[in-house]
């Protein structure tokens, strides 16, 4: 069976198994609630009419709703054409299950709960749907301790399609209607028997009816001799054993006429009271007599023939009797003295413990004691044949009595979650954890690549041990190489990329004293490694050498101006000028302060050659046009004034710093034209 059931039902663990169908407990992955899942058997798959009674009788029963009858979620038909009911999941376990292990229930409870039974028929005869198998395993407790009734539907559908063609009696033997036994047509009569077969069980603990074999069984209900459950239980009241003996009668016609008829009787020895006179009457009519009745005295006889007759006839009756009866009562001393005494009941004996034993040893070491019946096989983690419960569970029983058990008969076990996973790992942990496997490959990411992406069944799941599990490992994507792209422009470099079946991916700049200014200078991933296709390629663009900015040197040594220079790249050549400052004080560069000259550049370096010496002036004339102008031109040599210097260096650096901006926008621009 399918773990997941119409990609909505998820299998967690049997709950029972007929004829007709399997039922497990599932989880309804889109409402998340448990569920009580029947599949029909394989077997009635293939066969139409039966699938066509299913799937009406499935709807009809979908239809009901009472508080005493199990709700019916969906329904619908597996991928493999198997059909399935799901209903509402009760913990409570079943009616049989309680009467198996504490037996009889008391009056009171078993009427109040064949009233709710009733109830249960009454809602699915009024909307003309028959049961056909009402029997403990079929009536669910609740955890409030009411009752409901399931498997409405399927067995109508099932003995439908089957009694009239193979003659096979589906359903319980020990709870079928006499008509049903038969083969005849059935009715709500037929469940209100069942019902009454369920209240004698519950009355008593025993069935009514009971033989070695199903057929056997069938044939008791038809001619068999009931025996009142008052029998057997003297503290059963008159009232509930009436009803319970008309529910059994073999005629239809003389059980109850209607499911009302049997809720009013219900309702009164419920509460104490007497049933109908009529239900009275008819239980009295098959109880058996108190006393022996005696046979009716003889008529008188005839006085004719004379006194010889009178006294000659009672001599012949008394020795024709004597003739008779000691044959008997010899026969009758032979009979009873030859008979075996019965044997002593068998002692009793503590209950062992047989829970986690497996069960042939439990039989090897208790065998002699008790008979280990196994009632049930269920799936389970612990090995095969391992006891899982017992009934009795402990106490004292009878040497010699039954102990159930039920066993595992399926070794399940929860596959390993592996995704993601390292295939060898992966292999080793689903191995360890008891399973087969099986490894296929799909393309993946180089993240993926061989590892594992996905697995059937998936983590999680209990499967049965040694099951096959199927885990998918990445292969890793078809790579390409990535070509050389360094020394390139940008453009050219997303050209080639382009052809090789990959993108130009982020543009970075950086300063290179090798490469030229617009060319690459390095690429990420690099020359040769393998990726996958479309993946990007990172590079870095030169902006050529970085220049170096020219420092102020004016007021300075010669010998400190040219160590300033030297500490940012700059060489210099001292050039000796006129100037008022002291001799060997530098005064500028050309270029002047704030310029930016590439590094190792060799700029001139001016310095004072020391102011003129002062010597007496003559007597002021005016001067002359050329000695006018002398004082300016001797002012705009290297050795000028300091203001006309500071002015100067000012100049340069904004100048720098706008060829700086220029040069970056150019660059920006030849991008984005690119």
């Amino acid at each position: 069976m399918q773990q997941l059931v119409d990609n909505r039902y998820r299998l967690r663990q049997p709950l029972g198994s007929g004829g007709m169908a399997d039922v497990f407990l599932a989880h309804d992955d889109v409402l998340d609630r448990d569920v009580a899942l029947k599949v029909m058997s394989v077997r009635y798959a293939g066969d139409d009419e039966f699938v066509e009674r299913f799937r009406r009788e499935a709807q009809s029963a979908a239809a009901l709703s009472h508080p005493n009858i199990v709700s019916i979620f969906d329904r619908g038909e597996t991928d493999d054409g198997t059909y399935y009911i799901a209903m509402e999941y009760l913990s409570g376990g079943t009616l049989k299950d309680r009467v198996l292990k504490r037996g009889a229930l008391p009056p009171q409870t078993a009427a109040a709960v064949a009233l709710q039974i009733a109830e249960a028929l009454k809602a699915a005869h009024d909307r003309d749907v028959i049961h056909r198998d009402i029997k403990p395993q079929n009536i669910l407790i609740t955890g409030s301790g009411d009752v409901k009734v399931t498997d409405f539907g399927i067995a109508r559908a099932a003995s439908s399609s089957t009694m009239t063609r193979t003659g096979h009696i589906l359903g319980t033997a020990h709870y079928i209607s006499p008509e049903q036994a038969m083969g005849e047509p059935v009715g709500p009569a037929s469940d209100l028997y069942s019902l009454g077969v369920v209240l004698y069980e519950m009355l008593t603990g025993e069935m009514p009816f009971d033989a070695d074999t199903p057929l056997g069984i069938a044939m008791k209900h038809v001619n068999g001799h009931l025996v009142p459950p008052q029998v057997l239980n003297s503290g059963i009241p008159d009232g509930i054993n009436a009803v319970t003996v008309r529910l059994l009668q073999k005629d239809p016609e003389d059980r109850y006429a209607n499911d009302a008829e049997l809720i009013e009787d219900l309702e009164r020895v419920v509460s104490g009271l007497d049933p109908s006179g009529a239900t009275t009457e008819m239980a009295t009519s098959v109880l058996p007599s108190a006393t022996t009745r005696m046979a009716a005295p003889l008529p008188p006889q005839s006085v004719r023939g004379g006194k010889r007759k009178r006294r000659t006839a009672p001599f012949i009756l008394a020795l024709l009797a004597l003739l008779v009866l000691v044959p008997l009562a010899w026969a009758g001393y032979n009979f009873l003295g030859n008979q075996p005494e019965e044997p002593p009941p068998s002692a009793m004996i503590s209950v062992p413990g047989l829970v986690g034993m497996d069960v042939d040893a439990a039989e090897d070491e208790f065998g002699d004691d008790f008979k280990i019946e196994t009632t049930a096989e269920v799936e389970g983690e612990r090995p095969v044949g391992t006891i899982l419960s017992q009934d009795p569970e402990n106490g004292e029983a009878r040497e010699g009595s039954t102990l159930s058990v039920e066993v595992v008969g399926t070794q399940v076990a929860s596959v390993p979650d592996v995704v993601g996973e390292g295939r060898n790992a992966a292999e080793g942990a689903l191995r360890d954890a008891g399973f087969e496997v099986s490894t296929d490959e799909k393309e993946s990411s180089f993240e993926n690549e061989d590892r594992v992406m996905l697995q059937d069944p998936e983590g999680g799941e209990s499967i049965q041990r040694g099951s096959d599990v199927t885990i998918t490992v990445g292969t890793g994507p078809d790579s390409v190489p990535v070509p050389d792209v360094a020394g390139v422009t940008a453009a050219q470099a997303g050209q080639i990329l382009e052809e090789a079946g990959l993108v130009l991916g982020e543009v970075v700049e950086d300063y290179s004293e090798t490469v030229p200014e617009g060319s690459i200078i390095s690429q990420d991933p690099g020359e040769g490694e393998s990726v996958e296709p479309g993946e990007a390629v990172d590079v870095t663009v030169s902006l050529g050498v970085e220049q170096v900015e020219v420092p102020e040197v004016y007021g300075i040594s010669v010998e400190a101006a040219q160590a300033r220079l030297s500490s940012v790249g700059i060489n210099s050549e001292p050039l000796e000028v006129a100037g008022d400052e002291a001799a060997g004080t530098a005064l500028s560069t050309e270029p002047g302060v704030g310029a930016l000259v590439d590094p190792g550049s060799t700029l001139p370096l001016y310095y004072s050659a020391g102011p003129p010496e002062v010597t007496a002036s003559p007597e002021p004339t005016a001067p002359s046009e050329t000695q006018q102008e002398q004082p300016a031109q001797e002012n705009s040599g290297p050795g000028g004034g300091n203001e006309e210097k500071a002015k100067e260096a000012r100049e340069n650096r904004q100048e720098a710093r706008e060829d700086r901006k220029d040069k970056k926008a150019d660059r920006r621009e030849a991008r984005n034209d690119e």
